[in-house]
């Protein structure tokens, strides 16, 4: 809950309001109408209902423009609506604390990060980015979004109303600024995005080594946004978070996807009674202590939400949200939905995860994000630290010298033999060797290995994209496309994608998307 009823909520902040609403009034009695309808706008805020706030406080601020509480009022109704201009002179002007929570900081942080961003328009989105290369990320997440609420409009019967604002921010440290966080807890725990304030916040995929999913993120954000606007804002973190990764890839087909590696630590922690309880998930993801915590927490939840829908489907989950939404705890509501006590649902729940099946081939660490220009997360080539034999980290040194030769063969014998002490373990080893199988003119030996490792590390662009070059190779147009956008989604500036995207494009007759995917290639090339 954002608290904002917090604002006023003790008598002596209701009379600071008073004061504040009786000012330039000709009767005291005047101000008395002002603090009901202040303090509903605030729980609209609380709420995230921001239309109702809006209706709420506009007819106040024209009959009151001089009213110091309705002028703050006012300033945070036009934070959530992303005027921040306006919102940080309607809270200068107005002057009244806002709680725990610095609003009028966070408007002029908003205000100046935004300052210079572009913004594009959909039929449910608008996109506000900075000026450049992040022009690439537009038409795609645009697309996605759209998709994605459409998903979830299927599941929950609803889809929320107006146009949702998606601003995609240069770093962490954009992000801690407009956001509640410290830039610390966001590395350490390794968060990427927020639903907050009535918009959705997305570190461009640029500020990060290889990339990530970004366009599963923005969807699970969005996913947030939704579940808020469904429940009033009453849906727990465990819950919150269940149902945005458990949805985050319906975009793109059904959901309810759980990695490899996300499996086999899950199972890992049953077996050590090492489980995040919900309670430590409280009161956000992004105070866990690690990336591997919050990966644990995460696969917890997905799978708690996938038991769920395995008791009753939509009609089940739909239930629980509308009790919640009526007031009812969450507790409360699952246990009213399964018929059981919330003690009981926590018991079959941990059965269920003990005896869900293991995706294939779930060994292997956890894959952590990895921030540029942060020492802790290692440069473009740290990932070799991975290598945990000094005599395969040894070859595939070697058989990165040679490959720096253009020795591809050469490179694919030394690469082959880090491979056969360590297994296939490791994407860049495996990625590293498909290449050098590849330029060597073993195709069918290189595809072998990049299909392979896809099956474990399914959001490592190189793979995407070295088995794209195959089929296109092979003039295998539906095949490289479906390989471009898997890469795309995952690291969308490496301008060979978008170059091969054009050929593809104009090779299935769509020259619009070619036209775009060339210019696209090109702004990245002059970025590199």
């Amino acid at each position: 809950m954002l608290l904002l009823s917090a604002l006023w909520a003790r008598p002596v902040h209701a009379r600071e309001a008073a004061r504040g609403a009786g000012q330039g009034a000709t009767r005291g009695d005047e101000a008395g109408p002002v603090m009901p309808v202040l303090r509903r706008t605030i729980a609209a805020l609380d709420d995230e209902d921001v239309p109702a706030a809006r209706a709420l406080i506009e007819p106040l601020l024209k009959e009151r423009p001089d009213d110091r509480a309705v002028l703050t009022v006012a300033g945070l109704v036009r934070f959530y609506e992303q005027r921040y201009g306006e919102a940080t002179e309607l809270l200068e002007k107005g002057g009244f604390p806002t709680g725990t929570t610095d609003y009028l900081a966070l408007a002029r942080a908003a205000r100046s990060v935004t300052r210079d961003h572009q913004r594009v328009e959909g039929d449910h989105f608008v996109v506000s980015y900075p000026k450049g290369k992040d022009e690439v990320l537009v038409p795609y997440v645009l697309d996605a979004l759209e998709a994605q609420r459409r998903a979830l409009e299927e599941d929950l019967g609803w889809a929320p109303p107006g146009k949702v604002t998606i601003e995609f921010l240069n770093d962490t440290r954009e992000l801690a600024r407009l956001s509640t966080l410290s830039e610390e807890e966001i590395k350490t725990s390794g968060t990427i995005a927020l639903c907050k304030f009535n918009k959705l916040m997305v570190v461009s995929p640029k500020a990060l080594v290889k990339g990530y999913d970004w366009l599963d993120t923005a969807a699970h954000e969005y996913t947030h946004y939704a579940v808020t606007a469904r429940t009033r804002n009453n849906t727990p973190i465990w819950l919150h978070e269940g149902l945005a990764k458990y949805s985050e890839s319906r975009w793109r087909g059904r959901g309810g996807e759980l990695s490899a590696l996300s499996a086999e630590q899950l199972r890992r922690a049953l077996e050590k009674d090492q489980l995040v309880t919900f309670e430590q998930m409280h009161p956000s993801m992004a105070k866990l202590p690690s990336q591997e915590a919050a990966a644990l927490a995460f696969a917890e939840v997905m799978v708690a939400v996938e038991y769920l829908q395995s008791k009753g489907g939509r009609p089940l989950m739909n239930r629980i949200l509308d009790l919640v939404a009526q007031g009812t705890s969450a507790e409360k509501a699952v246990a009213q939905g399964l018929g059981v006590s919330f003690e009981g649902f926590l018991a079959d729940w941990k059965r269920y995860m003990a005896a869900r099946p293991l995706p294939e081939r779930g060994d292997g660490a956890v894959e952590k994000l990895r921030f540029k220009g942060d020492p802790k997360h290692g440069g473009t080539h740290s990932e070799w630290a991975a290598i945990a034999d000094e005599k395969a980290r040894g070859f595939a040194r070697l058989g990165e010298i040679f490959r720096e030769r253009g020795r591809w063969a050469a490179a694919r014998i030394e690469y082959a033999k880090a491979i056969a002490r360590v297994g296939k373990g490791i994407p860049v080893l495996a990625d590293k060797f498909a290449l050098a199988a590849m330029m060597s003119g073993r195709d069918d030996e290189a595809q072998g290995a990049l299909v392979e490792a896809l099956r474990r590390h399914p959001h490592y662009a190189a793979l995407h994209l070295h088995l794209a070059r195959l089929h296109l190779k092979r003039k295998s147009w539906d095949l490289a496309k479906e390989q471009l956008l898997l890469a795309n989604a995952v690291d969308p500036f490496d301008p060979e994608i978008h170059a091969a995207l054009a050929v593809v494009s104009e090779a299935q007759g769509d020259p619009g998307v070619a036209s775009r995917e060339k210019r696209f290639a090109q702004l990245l090339a002059g970025h590199q």
